[in-house]
């Protein structure tokens, strides 16, 4: 069995799509968390195994993987008689599968605007005009987000459930997942969009995802929303 360690932050949304994979393949491996407060993610003994200082980081046995989607497509191919196909075997629903996941990393994760594009935007504003901004920021930053999602509930509803892509979760579903409770952290609610709220629901009642979720990883603080 190989030795992983993830590298990540309670709430990141990247970390949280891994966690759900890794369980998904039922590949035991060791949390260490990177406190994105504290800007551990710019230290250098974290951008030795991260270049670009950003969550998560994979080690697999010594060897020091990044971007989730990669990671994942990678362990499913390596394990594959392991734990749940994260990828369908059919080529068609494989396809549909990668290009939900994509939408979401593509999309939608951008989306939330990151501490490093915000700050240097919050920076550039006159002392007095900087609360505006942030609480403008934050306002545009909810609605792309529910406009996105208005859009992958549409696509989804025409698929069948009751995961992604029909009665077992794939990588897909771990995208999906994560990204739905960034948004509610960002006070989104998700009532409006019917087949995600559903999934949603229905995700939580699977061990991989229930286990996976922030508020339960130990760096996560004691008032973490449960999402």
């Amino acid at each position: 069995m190989a030795s992983l360690q993830l590298y990540g932050c309670w709430r990141s949304s990247a970390s949280h799509r891994l966690q759900i994979g890794l369980r998904l393949k039922q590949l035991p491996f060791e949390y260490r968390p990177v406190s994105l407060d504290e800007k551990e993610q710019h230290c250098d003994w974290y951008r030795a195994l991260n270049p670009r200082g950003e969550v998560p980081t994979l080690v697999v046995d010594g060897s020091p993987w990044v971007q989730t989607l990669a990671i994942l497509e990678t362990l499913d191919e390596r394990f594959a008689d392991q734990g749940v196909p994260l990828l369908p075997r059919d080529a068609e629903q494989r396809q549909l599968c990668r290009a939900v996941a994509e939408q979401v990393n593509s999309s939608l994760q951008p989306l939330l605007l990151p501490a490093r594009l915000r700050q240097p935007i919050l920076k550039a504003a006159a002392p007095d005009g900087a609360p505006a901004l942030a609480k403008a920021l934050q306002a545009g930053v909810r609605a792309h987000q529910a406009d996105a999602l208005n859009a992958l509930n549409s696509w989804l509803d025409a698929l069948p459930g009751p995961f992604c892509l029909g009665s077992e979760p794939t990588l897909a579903d771990a995208c999906v997942v994560a990204q739905l409770g960034a948004a509610m952290r960002l006070g989104l609610d998700l009532n409006p969009f019917q087949r995600l709220s559903e999934l949603h629901t229905h995700c939580l009642g699977h061990e991989a995802f229930a286990a996976s979720a922030p508020e339960q990883q130990p760096d996560a603080p004691s008032q973490a929303p449960m999402r």
